[in-house]
């Protein structure tokens, strides 16, 4: 096949236009598939070769992020069912591509939810040691997740909700909780179904370490489910790891989530609509019917 690449190779970077081009087949064409800006160092594309295999391209915010990513995806996440990464240089990586549907945004079933919530609750585990680590959360931590002084100046979020919200995650904030490998963008949009290898994990570019139950806060809020899918997610994450701290905690680590989710968006100018909006639905309703259950 003659190469018909329809972008420029600068778009691709430094690092990532070697990685293409050090591979034995010639890159016939590359499709953006993340928006690309000028001030952003971000950026992804699916990558067709000539051999007709197809990758995908990521460019990530920096080397450390990259290395990360890579590091563990040679060690604990070798064998989970993510989306595997092939190489890595500097900020750039080269993933397989997985072929397949992503899940629905908001119209998860009891059945799909059981099955993600499995599998978060299997990668949880994956580098987990005999003995569960616990790390305390330091109240330099809580301050900053709590924090929404510049929320309120913008007139994004009242005083009296700004108040409500820390009174409400004070009130449950736990000592300490079990740290470990975590994903922080798991949700239905980075799931995708290959008919072989069922629900398969893709971008997984904020793989790292944190508090697991934290993890389970940024799904709750990147994932809007129905109260019944929910259930759903944390009976099938229970096959790995008990939720219940999670479930006593809630308040703290869903408010912490929602501010800091807010407060980054505002930060770099991008609408802070979604997490504010969920915070005022917690804020009414603090204790979901999923937590009675």
């Amino acid at each position: 096949m003659v190469p018909i690449v329809t972008i420029s190779w600068s778009c691709f970077g430094t690092s990532l236009e070697r990685l293409i081009r050090q591979r034995s087949a010639s890159l016939r064409d590359a499709i953006p598939i993340s928006v690309l800006t000028a001030e952003q160092r971000r950026g992804a594309f699916r990558l067709e070769f000539c051999d007709g295999t197809t990758l995908k391209g990521r460019r990530l915010e920096t080397v450390q992020q990259a290395e990360t990513v890579w590091r563990w995806s040679q060690l604990q996440l070798r064998s989970a069912p993510i989306a595997r990464v092939l190489e890595q240089r500097s900020e750039a990586l080269l993933e397989e591509w997985i072929s397949g549907s992503t899940l629905a945004r908001g119209v998860t079933s009891s059945g799909t939810g059981h099955a993600a919530g499995a599998l978060l609750g299997q990668l949880h585990r994956l580098a987990a040691p005999a003995r569960l680590s616990r790390r305390a959360i330091k109240m330099r931590w809580i301050d900053e997740s709590l924090a929404s002084d510049k929320l309120v100046d913008a007139g994004l979020l009242h005083e009296t909700e700004a108040r409500e919200a820390d009174v409400l995650a004070r009130a449950s904030t736990p000592e300490a909780a079990e740290w470990g490998l975590t994903h922080f963008d798991f949700c239905a949009e980075n799931l995708i179904v290959e008919p072989r290898r069922g629900l398969v994990l893709v971008d997984n570019e904020t793989v790292g370490e944190h508090w697991y139950d934290c993890d389970l806060a940024r799904t709750w809020y990147r994932w809007p489910m129905n109260s019944t899918a929910f259930a759903a997610f944390l009976e099938g994450y229970r096959k790995h790891r008990d939720p219940a701290e999670f479930v006593a905690h809630f308040s703290f680590w869903s408010v912490c989530v929602l501010l800091r989710s807010a407060a980054y968006r505002h930060r770099i100018g991008i609408s802070a609509e979604e997490p504010i909006a969920r915070l005022r639905t917690l804020l009414r309703e603090p204790v979901p019917s999923w937590a009675m259950r």
